[in-house]
């Protein structure tokens, strides 16, 4: 029988490599070696092929609106006018 020589099997992650140990991929479920997945933003440890930039809109602050006029007034009381005070013809 000929020597094996890969360590890798067909079964995912569960060969033997020295210094690393076998992972689940939290995003697929796929077993992997540590070595090969990397750390998220969110937590999340993943396959490097399952692996995604953080989206840099996230980083985006928004501008203060100010929504106040520059100059402000008191406003002035309502003036109601009598009945017959105003004719047709002052108009």
């Amino acid at each position: 029988m000929p020597a094996r020589t890969s360590k890798r099997t067909s079964r995912g992650g569960t060969y033997y490599e020295a210094g690393t140990n076998n992972v689940e991929c939290d995003r697929t479920g796929f077993k992997t070696k540590a070595t090969q997945g990397e750390m998220e933003w969110n937590g999340y440890f993943v396959r490097k092929q399952s692996f995604e930039e953080r989206q840099p809109l996230d980083f985006l602050r928004g501008i203060p609106d100010r929504q106040q006029p520059a100059i402000s007034r008191p406003g002035t009381g309502d003036e109601f006018l009598a009945v017959g005070e105003v004719t047709p013809e002052d108009l």
